[in-house]
Parts: structure tokens; C-alpha cells; sequence
């Protein structure tokens, strides 16, 4: 009989049990507007409860916790746990299905669900988040310069409930920069190396352990240039030659960033094959011809060769002198001489073929002569420093003493002097057609 009663009692008290699981299943403590959410950890105090993080700004209550029942109106009681006297104080009671309190501070509350002659009691601690954080800039020069980044942010602590002891929640701030929508690193002071030459926006973006973010941003004004240039030839392009023809005209168009007008220098290099002669005895050499210092300067190549161009750009700044420079990738390439005179022209007025057109590249002089077939000099154009746009003034127009020439075959001769040293002798004939 002792057996039997164990046995009901028991039935009994698991009977129970299962009444007050169904019980809780139908009431809950929960907030539908947290950012985040984890478990405490008390030392001694059990089971766990919630705790909810709400993002704000420092001095927000934006706690909610919303307290609810499945089943009839029951009386919600609401009470705030109390560190001190290590107890819960009343706040308040409210009849219904629901109730809801807003705009809570930091701390552990607690509810009970009166229904009847049961009650059931749920707790969770809210605690209101915010992150403060501070972008600057420091250790800048010429190489490089650091982004420091800092923050302040909420402190989380609960308590055991049953002996009070506090437990201090690692706030585990985490640091994000970017410079515009580009990650750049996520340690709290990051070097930037080389700086950039123009001024640049930097933002860090601060994170806590709920989640929360906030982010901050810091302007670096550049004291670092960025030299960098292109060039044109100021002369009529031709497409049959892919560079240009001595003397050619050379702007130097630049392209830098940053840079004081006053602090340019560009160095003009000899010729390849010069600095290559020069230095083959071993003996040291200066490879620079001319240092301009104009911030779009032209310059004249008389000779045919390969050249090398270097820009140097300072940017004084106080306590410092920042220079950057731009080596040309390729040469500059001055066409070599070339003398080309066509076979046949047709002076007839048409406009197409019109002139016995000589055609010259990177010419020193010339002297071109035209004869019939008695010999007679029908035309002749003799130029020392020749230029290109000599050649238009080289071409005969098919005429002696403003009259037209008879149809038929004419010997030509060309003595020329290139601008690459070569000496161009070349002769002819060449046919007239009406």
C-alpha cells in the first residue's frame, strides 16, 4: 500500500508539472522592437533569462517589452529588479490580454500573470545601446598617415539575482573603415600608405557586441602631389608615320594632382643613342639636356632620335616638402630622314595631283631641281634649316614663268641633309600628264 501512494503522488506531482509547462506555453515576455538578443549567464541564479538590446543615441530609453496570454484577461504586475536591496519594486499592474511597457531604462524587470490562483512569472533585462565614435587623422607626411579611430559606448552589466553579483558584459567594439564604398581595414588605427593627392573622405564604422553601429568621418587634406603628363606634336600628322618629324614642336600637357604651379621641374634627356656612346667608357655622365620649369611647357627636338622625359612635382606644405615624380613609359621618337619624290603628276587644274609633291621627313636642307629632257632647270626650291612645312613650298606646280610645261617625261635631283646626320642624294624622273 506504501508503493501505491508513492506511485499516486507522484502521478500527481508530474501531473502538475505538465499543467503549469502548458500553462507557461501560453504566456509569454518578449519585445518585438530589440535590435538584438542573447542569454544571461548567472553564477548561481537559475534558469537564464533574455536580455534585449535597443540602439539609440546616449540618454535614450527605447526599451519595450510587450507581456501577453493566450488565454482569458489576466492582471499583468510589472516590477524592476533592485540592486541595492537586491529585490524587485513594484511599478505597475494592468488587466487584459497584453500589456506593454515602453520607453524603458537599463535593468531587469520582471511580470507576473495572475490568473485566478495561478500566477507565472517571466523576467528579461533591456539595456538601451549607443556607440559614440571619433575619427581623426594623425602622424600624416609625405609616405603616409593614420586613421585613428575611438569610440565610447554603453556599459552592459546584470546581476545575479540571487547573490547580487555583477556581471560585466564585454562591450567587444569592432572598427570598419572605408574610404568612400572601398573596405580599407578593421583595427582601430589604420596607416594609409601612400597617401592619396587629393582630398579624400574616410569613414570608421563603430560596432558593439548588440549589434548597434554608429559611424563617424574625417577629411584628409592632402599635402602629397601626383605628377603625371602627356605630350602632342604641334605639326601636321600624316597617317602614313607614326611619329613625328624634326624639328618637331613637343607640348607637354600635364596631368598632375596637387602640385604648386611654381615647384615644377621637367628634365629633358639626350638622345638614347648619345647617352649610351657617352657612357659605354664607363666614366660617369650627365644624361639631362634642359630643366624647364613652365607648367605646360613646349620644347623643340631638332634632331631625330629617342628621348626620354621626366616631371618632378613638389607641394610645400608646413614642416613639409612633398615631391612625387612621372617618368615617361615610352620614348619620344623624332622620325628619322626620308626623301620621296612621286613618279607622275597631272597639272591640269582638277585639283587632285595637281603638284610634283616632294615628300620629306626630319630634313636638315634641301635642294630639289627639276629638268626636261634638254636639260634645261625648269624648277628648283633650296632651303637650309629646312622645316615640315617647307615641303608645301618645295612642290612644282608643273609651270616655267607661270606657263605650263609640256606633257612628257622631266629628270629631278634631290640633295638633302637629315636631321639623323644622313645624307639623302636621290634622282629621278618623273612624268607629266595632261
Amino acid at each position: 500500500m506504501k508503493i501505491e501512494r508513492s506511485n499516486l503522488s507522484w502521478l500527481t506531482g508530474a501531473f502538475l508539472l505538465l499543467l503549469l509547462a502548458q500553462a507557461s506555453f501560453s504566456q509569454s515576455l518578449t519585445s518585438g522592437s530589440a535590435n538584438s538578443t542573447e542569454q544571461t549567464a548567472y553564477p548561481t541564479f537559475t534558469p537564464n533569462d533574455p536580455i534585449y538590446y535597443f540602439c539609440g543615441n546616449q540618454g535614450d530609453q527605447n526599451g519595450s517589452l510587450t507581456a501577453s496570454t493566450a488565454s482569458a484577461s489576466v492582471t499583468f504586475t510589472w516590477e524592476k529588479w533592485n540592486s541595492v536591496t537586491r529585490s524587485f519594486d513594484f511599478l505597475a499592474t494592468e488587466n487584459g490580454t497584453s500589456s506593454i511597457r515602453n520607453n524603458l531604462g537599463d535593468g531587469c524587470y520582471r511580470v507576473t500573470f495572475t490568473e485566478g490562483s495561478n500566477n507565472y512569472q517571466f523576467r528579461a533585462w533591456v539595456f538601451n545601446s549607443w556607440i559614440e565614435p571619433v575619427a581623426q587623422i594623425a602622424n600624416s607626411d609625405c609616405n603616409t598617415f593614420t586613421l585613428n579611430g575611438t569610440a565610447t559606448s554603453a556599459a552592459y552589466t546584470y546581476s545575479d539575482l540571487t547573490s547580487g553579483q555583477p556581471v560585466a558584459l564585454n562591450s567587444s567594439l569592432r572598427y570598419f573603415w572605408f574610404e568612400g564604398t572601398s573596405p580599407l581595414g578593421t583595427v582601430p588605427n589604420f596607416n594609409v600608405s601612400p597617401p592619396p593627392s587629393k582630398n579624400s573622405s574616410y569613414k570608421v564604422e563603430v560596432t558593439d557586441r548588440s549589434g548597434c553601429m554608429k559611424s563617424a568621418e574625417v577629411i584628409y587634406q592632402s599635402i602629397v602631389p601626383k605628377a603625371q603628363f602627356s605630350w602632342t606634336a604641334n605639326q601636321k600628322t600624316d597617317a602614313q608615320y607614326a611619329y613625328p618629324e624634326a624639328p618637331a614642336e613637343i607640348q607637354f600637357n600635364d596631368e598632375s594632382e596637387n602640385g604648386d604651379r611654381d615647384k615644377y621641374e621637367w628634365f629633358i634627356y639626350k638622345e638614347k643613342t648619345a647617352i649610351e656612346a657617352e657612357s659605354s667608357g664607363g666614366a660617369e655622365v650627365d644624361s639631362i639636356r634642359d630643366v624647364l620649369y613652365d607648367t605646360n611647357p613646349i620644347y623643340i627636338y631638332e634632331n631625330s632620335g629617342k628621348y626620354k622625359v621626366k616631371l618632378v612635382v613638389a607641394k610645400e606644405s608646413p614642416g613639409f616638402v612633398c615631391r612625387d615624380t612621372f617618368y615617361l613609359a615610352d620614348y619620344i621618337v623624332v622620325d628619322t630622314s626620308l626623301v620621296k619624290v612621286a613618279p607622275v603628276f597631272t597639272p591640269n587644274g582638277d585639283g587632285i595631283n595637281d603638284q610634283l609633291i616632294v615628300k620629306t621627313r626630319s630634313l636638315k636642307s634641301l635642294d630639289f631641281q627639276v629638268f626636261n629632257r634638254w636639260g634645261n632647270l625648269v624648277h628648283q626650291f633650296r632651303r637650309n634649316d629646312y622645316v615640315p612645312e617647307d615641303a608645301e613650298l618645295a612642290a612644282w606646280d608643273g609651270k616655267v614663268r607661270g606657263k605650263l610645261v609640256s606633257a612628257g617625261v622631266y629628270y629631278w635631283v634631290v640633295d638633302a641633309q637629315g636631321r639623323d646626320g644622313e645624307r639623302r642624294r636621290k634622282k629621278g624622273f618623273v612624268q607629266v600628264i595632261w
